[in-house]
């Protein structure tokens, strides 16, 4: 029996050994997505495109002589859920930074986990302006956009070119109401009005019962702001039931981004928007990404894709410029730094979000994105 436990000792510490030089050997990606439930597609996207840049990473050497590898969780669309695979990843699988999911209330949640254990997180679909405003933290980045990075912007474009008259509707949780007070502040300061508002919950199958009234209130331009699954099925009942030929159609880019254009077909023809990215975008570096990323995928990058790769690799170039994967060190590398990538070139602000080219885009022609002009 001695015998027998003497060995396993020497098994289990070869086992332990080898884990820790395994380890101590690469760099660990903790990415946690919304792989179930409303968001799933975009977070399909989120995933494919953290290991296209992790692939890519590794392909040319890796970073500091050390190969990169991700873990992915299933957050499902849950706070609780995204909260505790947070801890098990950091805990557990010592991940050296994470990827969090698309839901900005699950993000915001697991913002003090993060900074609880000092644990770099990328933002890269979460949109709230909490995030990089009132809740932002040292170690808390976003590359994504934000309400205001696109709404003041579009705000302007719509007041002069749809009406002053403006109908809100949307999903009823953290990302859409905090965008909503952004587009609605900016509106106003063009001399618009906002006439009416309606939140649905997530997951929301009938909205016919919301249309009588928003047509009583009679708006100039009806305002959505939701995605995935809630987004086909609103622009697909506005559309059978006729609301496009009373009104102005505008949205969040959520609305119309690539992982779902397919599904919404010509529904969503006519719809105004403003954002940060389409696949159609004329870089040398745009050109090359998606080339590769529909080679890998068969499939057209969305801005969740996009933005998922450009923070993987913008994160990547701050651990060879801080030469560690020590947070404190990653955090003052990424601050005021800059990245050229895909989207272009943009620089990370004092308050941890990235600064992004924006652009006025009119869905046409079966969901093909039309650019009309650089936004300002």
């Amino acid at each position: 029996m001695k015998r027998l436990l003497a060995v396993a000792l020497i098994v289990v510490s070869a086992v332990l050994f080898c884990s820790v030089v395994h380890a101590a050997n690469e760099i660990v990606v903790g990415c946690i997505s919304d792989l179930t439930g409303t968001y799933a597609a975009l977070s399909k996207q989120q995933v494919d495109a953290v290991k296209m840049a992790v692939d890519e990473i590794n392909k040319s050497g890796g970073v500091l002589g050390k190969k990169m590898r991700v873990i992915v969780e299933d957050s499902a669309t849950s706070v609780s859920l995204a909260t505790q695979k947070l801890e098990r990843l950091i805990l557990d699988q010592k991940v050296d930074f994470v990827i969090p999911p698309t839901t900005s209330s699950a993000v915001l949640a697991m913002m003090p986990i993060a900074l609880k254990y000092n644990k770099l997180m990328m933002v890269t679909l979460a949109q709230s302006m909490k995030i990089t405003g009132e809740n932002k933290n040292k170690v808390t980045f976003r590359c994504f956009g934000n309400g205001e990075i696109t709404g003041k912007p579009q705000s302007k474009w719509m007041v002069k070119n749809l009406g002053k008259r403006y109908y809100i509707i949307g999903a009823d949780y953290a990302w859409p109401r905090s965008t909503a007070e952004v587009y609605t502040k900016f509106l106003k300061q063009n001399g618009a009005e906002i006439i009416g508002e309606t939140w649905f919950p997530l997951g929301t199958k009938d909205f016919a019962p919301y249309f009588g009234k928003i047509r009583a209130a009679k708006p100039e331009v009806l305002l959505m702001i939701c995605a995935g699954n809630d987004a086909v099925s609103l622009v697909s009942q506005v559309n059978r039931y006729g609301l496009g030929k009373q009104m102005k159609l505008a949205a969040d880019g959520s609305l119309v981004s690539a992982d779902i254009i397919k599904a919404h077909g010509s529904n969503a023809d006519g719809i105004i928007i403003a954002d940060f990215y389409v696949s159609s975008l004329d870089t040398p570096e745009n050109k090359v990404f998606v080339k590769n990323y529909e080679a890998r995928y068969k499939d057209a990058p969305s801005k969740m894709a996009l933005s998922s790769y450009e923070g993987v690799m913008w994160v990547a170039q701050a651990i060879k410029q801080a030469g560690s994967t020590d947070t404190d060190k990653l955090v003052k590398a990424l601050e005021g730094s800059t990245y050229k990538g895909p989207q272009g070139s943009k620089k990370m602000g004092p308050d941890h979000q990235a600064a992004l080219e924006v652009y006025m885009i009119q869905i046409a022609n079966g969901g093909q994105y039309k650019i009309l002009e650089r936004a300002n």
